[in-house]
């Protein structure tokens, strides 16, 4: 890793990072008739956190929660690193 850092400066490559809270299927009818305060129920437990993503990849696990700011912007709480 040492030597690619010589070779690319990492420092100001910019990576997308998706955060992934769970799946569901649903047909175009279902999603046609949402509606305010309907629930879409996920593949997840709320105890299984969530997954940090960069493409496709999952790159680490984490858990949700606030900055404690006046805004309290969403956040996450990186938990596990790695590939699970």
């Amino acid at each position: 890793m040492d030597a690619l850092k010589h070779l690319i400066d990492t420092d100001t490559i910019q990576v997308e990072v998706t955060i992934r809270l769970g799946r569901t299927r649903q047909t175009v009818s279902q999603l046609s008739a949402l509606r305010p305060d309907d629930v879409l129920v996920l593949d997840q437990a709320i105890e299984d956190g969530v997954e940090i993503c960069i493409g496709d990849k999952v790159i680490a696990r984490g858990e949700l929660t606030g900055d404690g700011g006046t805004e309290d912007r969403l956040c996450v709480r990186v938990v596990a690193s790695g590939a699970p």
